[in-house]
């Protein structure tokens, strides 16, 4: 099982030290050093983050230039259709993995509490605050690590208290979708009572788990879901779910599964050419700034952290989506046993003929292949397997050091004889939380709120996350 590398992190701050030092002008050594001694405090993370190249990391050396729609139709053509929706240019590539992360951490002010109520309506910018007021604590760190579509600022925060335990890295991520704002609420509320928990447990919990989140991705759409709900609806009466220019991130991602039909598959309903319908895509992969955001966000994480965990929170229907089929036996045996797990957490105490309890869903074997357009956790698990984004076809391929296969050419991993690339953290455990029941739960009406709010007591989250650090402590063993 991979757990946190200490070392690891270690020795890559000190080559990009290193590194600095070597590349600094002929007689600057000394002034070098003196800046180093006065300079800003920077943590572990953005040591790594803010210098190391994920561009030259993630990106396949077997291809130098773009190409054309007809092109790739061709390549693909023996295998099955490209649907023609753009791949993400290596321009907005480029941008998305060298984006600079900012330290908003207020270390330097006093922690006094607070607290998230969730029948409570919150502002995002209430919610920035309560993330800005946990920074106060030793070990909580606060980064903005991108911008939304209408420029307000994306944070990540890092649950990281000083421990002598090795720890496991979990990530977190909500509210992708705009209406489905439970998402954002309930992993602040997680964290924030966890961190002022003083029980034996929670010192546990803590001491040996990092929780990364970024608890809101789609800012923009919660805040018009939110605030202005009659204009930000389609036109059937249903709330919004994308991004306020229409793209809906979940299908925005450049990952293995970008806009392949495999032959003798049909087209997804799903998929949507209109950014005022339901499951648009976006124009190209990639083409919204908060998926850029996301996806350095996630490379960080899940290849040079290699996160243990990794849990979407979405809205509703109680069901948990796991087990891509284009993903490893190990991924998907670990992420099966994983929903199994949290789904029998999630149900403790309901009456067994209950039809609303949580269930585990494994994905549809054409999951990947019916051209819908590759989600978060699709990226997430194409990036753990060893896929680098090419220059050639604008989305993410399977890789041996001689060629570049997109998934519809090998649609099972563990059924193809092509020597690929290692993949970097194939034991990555992901799934995704439905959370709640009926549409009555979707927005942020005073009912969907007393909804979200009961479903938070009546199935466990108070306790989720300590269950999430047990789990992934057991795996060790």
């Amino acid at each position: 099982m991979s757990t946190r590398n200490y070392l690891w992190r270690r020795v890559l701050s000190l080559l990009l030290l290193i590194i600095i030092t070597v590349n600094a002008p002929v007689g600057a050594s000394s002034a070098v050093a003196s800046e180093s001694e006065d300079s800003v405090f920077e943590t572990e993370t953005l040591k790594i983050v803010n210098h190391f190249d994920y561009f030259t990391d993630s990106i396949s050396p077997l291809s130098e230039k773009a190409m054309s729609k007809s092109e790739i139709t061709k390549a693909l053509a023996p295998y099955g259709k490209y649907l023609g929706t753009p791949g993400m240019p290596v321009y907005a590539y480029r941008d998305a993995m060298e984006q600079k992360w900012e330290d908003v951490t207020e270390r330097d002010k006093k922690f006094t509490g607070v607290e998230i109520d969730l029948e409570k309506r919150y502002t995002y910018n209430s919610l920035v605050s309560i993330m800005k007021k946990l920074s106060r604590i030793d070990g909580v760190n606060l980064y903005k690590i991108g911008k939304s579509t209408q420029d307000r600022d994306m944070y990540a925060i890092e649950i990281d208290l000083p421990s002598d335990e090795e720890k496991d890295t979990i990530i977190l991520t909500g509210t992708i979708h705009a209406r489905e704002t439970a998402g954002c609420t309930y992993i602040l509320k997680e964290l924030v009572d966890l961190l002022q928990d003083n029980s034996a447990k929670a010192r546990k919990t803590l001491s040996r788990t990092r929780f990364v989140a970024v608890p809101c991705v789609n800012p923009d759409g919660r805040e018009g879901v939110c605030y202005n709900p009659e204009t930000y609806s389609y036109k059937k009466g249903e709330l919004w779910k994308a991004t306020t220019s229409g793209t809906d991130l979940n299908r925005n991602f450049p990952g293995l599964s970008w806009a392949q039909l495999k032959k003798g598959y049909e087209k997804s309903d799903y998929l949507s050419t209109s950014p005022d319908k339901l499951y648009y895509p976006g124009p190209f992969a990639g083409s919204a700034p908060e998926t850029r955001a996301m996806m350095k966000f996630l490379y960080h994480y899940v290849v040079i952290e290699k996160a243990v965990m990794y849990i979407d929170y979405h809205q509703q229907g109680r069901i948990m989506y796991t087990e891509k089929p284009w993903c490893g036996s190990e991924q998907r045996k670990l992420s099966k046993d994983a929903a199994n797990h949290f789904k029998e957490f999630l149900n403790k105490g309901q009456k067994k003929s209950s039809k609303n309890k949580y269930t585990a869903v494994k994905e549809d074997k054409d999951y990947g292949l019916n051209g819908v357009g590759s989600t978060m956790t699709d990226y997430a698990c194409s990036i753990a397997n060893g896929s680098k984004y090419s220059r050639a076809y604008g989305f993410n391929v399977y890789c041996t050091k001689t060629a570049e296969y997109p998934l519809i050419m090998i649609p099972r991993l563990d059924d193809t004889r092509k020597n690929l690339i290692e993949a970097p953290n194939p034991s990555l455990i992901t799934f995704t939380f439905e959370i709640g029941w009926g549409k009555d739960s979707l927005g942020y009406s005073s009912k969907a709120r007393a909804l979200i709010a009961d479903e938070y007591k009546t199935f466990h989250y108070d306790k989720v996350l300590f269950e999430m650090s047990d789990y992934a402590y057991g795996l060790r063993k």
